[in-house]
């Protein structure tokens, strides 16, 4: 579409009646500038016919709904502030949706955060607003699966989190929906941001536990958990320890700077007294026996039983962790006693050694958080790291392109290029 004002204003003067004729789908000029957040041209229009921001196309949809779905915060601040639509909590589509849901099912982070935040009353109360199937903005992040909108979601403390939609299913019910074996990380995500924010599954009703009978006792069996999937992680994991087993164990042998071959003190380390060999000793002792630590619990693993396979994983990786950090610290000692009297190689390597092992820290960190424990302090801890994660697994909630809005109505899907639902 041209986005041209100066166009726009010799048309209207020659045919203001055009403002409102609409199109095969029931669209105004207005619609279609708000969809592509043209805000010079949205305020022309309303300047000129305030009405027409509350005029419905053959969807339901206001120009406000559309600058929602599309992502376009001034439009929207511009649309409401200009009291066009001085009752935004009543204007609902045909599916009972408002500018929350939409933006939500859209993905657009700035537009939910941007009503979160306001202090008008009329938005305020969308926070929990339910649409014709009874969800609520954060059943629509959990089953759209946006972890960013969820966590801004559970952190409010204005949205109920108890709240349960026409099947008695709370947000939490909706991730049932994600695949059981391979879930993908967004939706990880999405389920902690829920878990850690103590949001409940429903009551009984809302999925019905079936106990197989002894005739479909088979089918029971082939959906029984089983060892598949593990042996990779398992098998990966003792190959890496045994990698390190081997190279610390050469790097003990292979002392640096050599040893003592005379009288007195024969084959005793000629840096023995220095502080960085100290600092090497101590981290490849760790780096060794952790490594074969390691080992020894997954070859429990190899057992069979699934229950002591998760528990040795559990055990494993934290420890496997720790191994390679103390690896990565005695090559950095290593490294640095031998160049130690050349100071600015030696300053550089250390620079770039502790800037490396920070960050292979960090990485490995971020395996274990965010947790989905509801425990506070760990829930403020985790707050960061889940942003971060979130923002990278996440689409581009501004401008990228999204899930239809609602799978049983093909037509109201949303194309980024054309914005047309």
């Amino acid at each position: 579409m041209k986005r041209n004002l100066g166009i726009l204003q010799t048309i209207h003067e020659r045919k203001p009646e055009w403002i409102h004729i609409r199109d095969d789908e029931g669209r105004i000029p207005l619609h279609y500038a708000a969809s592509i957040g043209y805000l010079d041209i949205v305020t022309y229009l309303v300047g000129k016919c305030a009405c027409c921001a509350n005029l419905r196309d053959n969807y339901g949809f206001f120009p406000l709904h559309l600058a929602s779905i599309g992502g376009h915060l001034k439009v929207v601040h511009r649309l409401l502030e200009e009291d066009c639509c001085p009752f935004p909590k009543e204007m609902l589509d045909h599916r009972g949706r408002n500018i929350l849901h939409l933006a939500i099912q859209s993905g657009k982070f700035n537009i939910v955060k941007y009503v979160l935040q306001s202090h008008r009353k009329e938005l305020k109360k969308m926070i929990n607003g339910k649409n014709v199937d009874g969800n609520t903005p954060l059943h629509l992040a959990s089953l759209y699966c946006h972890p960013r909108i969820a966590q801004e979601l559970t952190w409010n403390t204005e949205v109920d989190i108890t709240s349960v939609n026409n099947k008695n299913q709370t947000a939490l019910d909706t991730c049932k929906e994600f695949p059981v074996e391979n879930p993908s990380y967004r939706q990880r995500l999405t389920w902690i941001a829920l878990k850690s924010a103590g949001v409940q599954y429903g009551g009984p009703s809302s999925f019905a536990v079936k106990v197989p009978l002894r005739s479909n006792e088979s089918a029971w069996k082939k959906k029984a958990p089983n060892m598949d999937k593990y042996k990779d992680r398992i098998n990966t994991l003792l190959l890496v320890s045994t990698l390190i087993i081997t190279a610390t164990f050469a790097a003990g042998f292979a002392i640096p700077g050599g040893i003592n071959s005379s009288d007195p003190g024969k084959g005793i380390a000629l840096l023995l007294n220095r502080a960085w060999f100290k600092l090497f000793i101590f981290c490849i002792t760790i780096s060794m026996y952790g490594a074969i630590s390691v080992t020894i619990i997954l070859i429990w693993a190899q057992l069979g039983d699934l229950s002591l396979a998760l528990l040795a994983l559990k055990v494993a990786r934290p420890l496997l962790g720790v191994t390679l950090a103390t690896l990565s610290l005695a090559f950095l000692a290593g490294v640095h006693l031998v160049i130690t009297d050349l100071n600015w190689l030696a300053t550089i390597s250390l620079v770039m050694g502790v800037f490396f092992i920070l960050v292979l820290l960090l990485l490995y960190f971020l395996l274990w958080l965010p947790s989905s424990s509801s425990i506070s302090i760990v829930r403020y801890i985790s707050y960061y790291p889940f942003l971060f994660l979130a923002s990278l697994v996440d689409k581009d909630e501004s401008s990228g392109k999204h899930k239809h809005l609602d799978s049983s109505d093909s037509s109201q899907s949303m194309e980024t290029s054309s914005h047309k639902f």
